[in-house]
């Protein structure tokens, strides 16, 4: 797992979901580190308003002081225009982490925000009208729709 590998000198990861899909896909990611390391995985979830993003101070479970010199993965679905990770990473930039890490199911390779995405699942050339949305259907079971 090339998480682990990055990680391997680390004795704690924090993963952090933005709500919705991606904080399922980060309880999933968590339970796989569990699984193939002994790193410590802490999962928190991280919500924001997903179309006016500014409106609205980034919501998150976890105290940002904790975050202070720890490795830091921020998980979503899918970097679709890369808008909705831009301002979450802003949102955790305070906490003055060790580092910051991205992670995504899907990466669209026509971004509108200059956001680079660490550890990809999967990347998909798209027109600038298409939208890519990623569903789960069930433990470890997604589906990914191009419209």
């Amino acid at each position: 797992m090339e998480i682990y590998e990055r990680h391997s000198n680390d004795s704690e990861i924090i993963i952090i979901g933005i709500k919705d899909q991606g904080a399922l896909f980060a309880d999933q990611l968590c339970q796989e580190i569990h699984k193939l390391s002994p790193l410590k995985c802490t999962q928190a979830q991280m919500s924001l308003n997903k179309v006016k993003p500014t409106s609205a101070d980034v919501q998150s479970n976890i105290e940002l002081s904790t975050l202070k010199n720890k490795s830091v993965l921020l998980v979503d679905d899918v970097a679709n225009s890369g808008k909705t990770m831009f301002y979450a990473l802003g949102g955790l930039m305070k906490a003055t982490p060790k580092s910051i890490e991205t992670v995504v199911l899907v990466e669209r390779l026509h971004k509108r925000f200059p956001v680079e995405v660490t550890f990809v699942g999967m990347k998909l050339a798209t027109t600038i009208k298409e939208h890519i949305e990623v569903k789960l259907n069930g433990q470890n079971d997604w589906t990914v729709e191009l419209k």
